[in-house]
């Protein structure tokens, strides 16, 4: 079973391209750190998201915003400038928005991540005995 699990901070906003059939293909680099101490190391992975809930997500996927990730994990080969190089991605099964997205002004509204707040302590029944 090829399954990676972590908890980031989006390192960009995301970015959503089209494949000549219109199929959305919701993309954004996201910062992984392993080790401790003097060898503790970053490697920057970049979440894929296909279809029409990468295209729905994008607003809400804002550079620094935090996320629990989980997806297959897939290491591709290309080649630039004549060298061969690696680029690490995941392809989301799921994904968790987490805290309060931050405001940039641009349109972006807030994402409902199904949890709500406690109420306000003055919404508390006095009359209760405890």
């Amino acid at each position: 079973m090829n399954i990676l699990t972590f908890t980031t901070r989006f390192g960009q906003d995301a970015q959503v391209r089209y494949t000549p059939n219109g199929k959305a293909i919701t993309t954004v680099r996201c910062p992984v750190e392993a080790g401790w101490g003097e060898n503790k190391h970053t490697s920057w992975v970049t979440a894929v998201i296909f279809g029409d809930r990468g295209e729905k997500l994008a607003p809400h996927i804002l550079k620094a915003g935090k996320a629990t990730i989980s997806g297959e994990f897939k290491a591709r080969e290309y080649e630039s400038n004549g060298e061969t190089r690696m680029s690490l991605e995941v392809l989301v099964r799921e994904i968790e928005l987490q805290g309060e997205p931050r405001q940039t002004g641009q349109g972006h509204e807030p994402v409902n991540t199904g949890q709500q707040s406690a109420p306000p302590v003055d919404d508390f029944d006095d009359s209760l005995p405890f």
